[in-house]
Formats: structure tokens, sequence, C-alpha cells
């Protein structure tokens, strides 16, 4: 949720100096088609088993839109808690970064209670539905990770390697980054007790967040993959990030889900910094993020999806794009492929 952070990320940018990322050439994002402008920041994507598509965006007291395919057309449904959170804190009408995952029958809506620069008054709650259909969906309120100076509690994302694992919510933005606690089975708390893992950070003044986990096997073994953004989302032109330092995604690698990530050059992702970069700025795509991954049976692949800015058409907050690109993981690292 960057955009939400954009004055913390400005006074980190007049305090330090960083050295400029080089850019790579990039696939643009794949034609779509429907009208959902305005309701495309932090996308969370899910398949239903009918063939729907439903995606869950921030604000608006979350938005659904839906489509019978990735490339739409799109088309808005309303909110997905239009009464607002039950959680008693300032945003609960306002929520952020969405994530949405389905546990046996039930979908479980994830959402963030924030508001600007509001650490310990942050908060992430959860909504289930059977059907992810707008006037569905049912608020239990707060999962109930305890406030901690070392993490903002926004940007949640749940994972689950089998049917029998224990299921794992990453979460976090700015500060020490992102972290992961147990949850309890069905993924309404976390886990009694449970204690948190870090499982990325980046020491210098850059700005990392919004947390995607994603398994895929490489060659017969399995690989645990965190995907997150990091840079500055949502500057306006005037007050641009150095080149390369704008919003982007990149990602680290690991044999368990736990931790132990690592980038492609081998540098740990919570003492050395790491974190290869994935997708990022090119031609009219700027700070591409907030990005989310699964595997698609209507493309046949993997697709990496993300919203973004077209320098051509604005910078605006209501102008934002969704893109999504397929992902291949042939080498055992993602890269996005037309």
């Amino acid at each position: 949720m960057a955009f939400r952070q954009v004055l913390q990320g400005l006074l980190l940018t007049s305090l330090t100096t960083a050295t400029p990322i080089f850019k790579r050439s990039f696939p643009d994002p794949e034609p779509m088609t429907g009208d959902i402008s305005g309701f495309v920041h932090d996308p969370s994507v899910i398949r239903r088993d009918d063939g729907t598509y439903f995606l869950f965006t921030t604000n608006n007291k979350t938005n659904i839109a839906s489509a019978p395919s990735m490339s739409g057309p799109w088309t808005h449904l309303g909110p997905a808690l239009p009464n607002g959170s039950v959680i008693d804190l300032p945003g609960r009408d306002d929520l952020w970064a969405p994530d949405i995952a389905k546990l046996d029958d039930t979908y479980y809506l994830y959402y963030s209670v924030s508001d600007w620069g509001a650490q310990n008054k942050s908060d992430i709650g959860v909504a289930t539905s059977t059907t992810l259909e707008p006037g569905s969906w049912t608020d239990h309120g707060s999962i109930g990770i305890p406030a901690d100076q070392r993490y903002n509690r926004i940007d949640p994302n749940l994972f689950r390697q089998t049917e029998t694992s224990t299921p794992l919510l990453a979460f976090g933005s700015f500060h020490d980054n992102i972290f992961q606690y147990p949850m309890a089975d069905p993924p309404l708390h976390i886990l009694e007790d449970a204690e948190y893992t870090q499982l990325e950070q980046n020491t210098t003044r850059e700005n990392v967040e919004g947390p995607y986990q994603f398994r895929w096997l490489v060659n017969g073994e399995n690989f645990y993959y965190l995907f997150f953004s990091g840079g500055a989302c949502c500057n306006a032109p005037d007050k641009l990030e150095v080149p390369g330092e704008e919003y982007r995604i990149s990602v680290c690698r690991s044999g368990s889900p736990n931790g132990g990530f690592r980038d492609k050059d081998g540098k740990d992702c919570v003492t050395e910094n790491g974190g290869s970069l994935v997708y990022a700025s090119h031609g009219d795509v700027y700070a591409p993020g907030g990005q989310g991954v699964f595997y698609d049976p209507g493309q046949e692949s993997v697709v990496l999806y993300y919203h973004y800015v077209k320098p051509s058409v604005g910078y605006e907050y209501e102008k934002f794009f969704f893109g999504w690109n397929k992902l291949d993981f042939s080498t055992g690292w993602p890269e996005v492929v037309s």
C-alpha cells in the first residue's frame, strides 16, 4: 500500500540516496477489456469453479469485479463489505489491500484497516463467503495479530501448502517489512501463542511491502516464492523517484514456506537486502506493483497480475490500470513472458 505511504517515502528520499537500478525490457501487459477504471489498486484475483474470475481491490469497502477470463470484459459489481469492517479503527470504511483465498468450500477475504501513518492503529480482518458475490460476505473482524513496532498490520496474504498443512499469513509494509504468522484452521485467527517469522527485510531506503506467497514445482523440486513490491508507488510527475527506484515487483525463493528466502544471486532476503527483479517500468508502463500470482487454467499458465500507471494517460490515483502477464518458471525463477 505504498500509495498510502507517499509522504513517508518522500521524507526518506530527502534523507538518503540510493543507486538507481538498471532497467530491463519487459513485455507490455496483456490486452484487457471492460470498465473497472478507478477500481484496480492492490488487486487480488481468484477463479471460481464455474470459470468466472473475481477481482478484489482497495477502497470502497473492498471493490468486487468479475469477468469470464483474465482478459475481461471486467464488470464492477460493488463492495464486499457495504457496511465497512466491524474493526473499530480509522479506515474501517476504506479497506485496503484485499487478499482472496479458497480453503475447502469457503472463500476467505483478508483486508487491511488503516489510515495515513497509523502503524499501531492498523489491523487485518477477514470475511467469508461461499459464492464470492456481493451481499454474501460475513465479516469476522480482526485475525488477532498483536501490535509490534517491527511491522505494520496491512497487506495480508494467505498461503497453504497442502489441504492438511497449517495456513500461513504473510503481511507487512515499510518498517522492518514482511512477516508471517501461522493461522488456525479454519483461518479466522492466528494460532494461539503463535510467534512470527520474518520473511524479508531491506535495510536501505527501499520501501518494501505487499507480500505474495506462491509454490511451484521446478524439475521435480518444490520451490516457495515470495513476491513483493518495493519503491515508491504513486508519486506525482513533479515528485517522481529517480528512474529505477519507482514501484516494481521482486521475488525471493526458498525450499521452505517458513523462511530462508534468497534471491537469484544467493543474497539472503532478511539479512542481505536480497530480491530479484521480476517486473518494472518500461515504455508506457510505470510503477507496477501490488501484485498477486496464481495458476490460471484459462491461460494454462501461471499469471502475474498488478496495478500500474500509464504515463500517457496520467498519474492520478483514479487513472491506474489493472494488468497481467504470463510467468515462465523454466529456469527456476519467474520470468514475465508474452
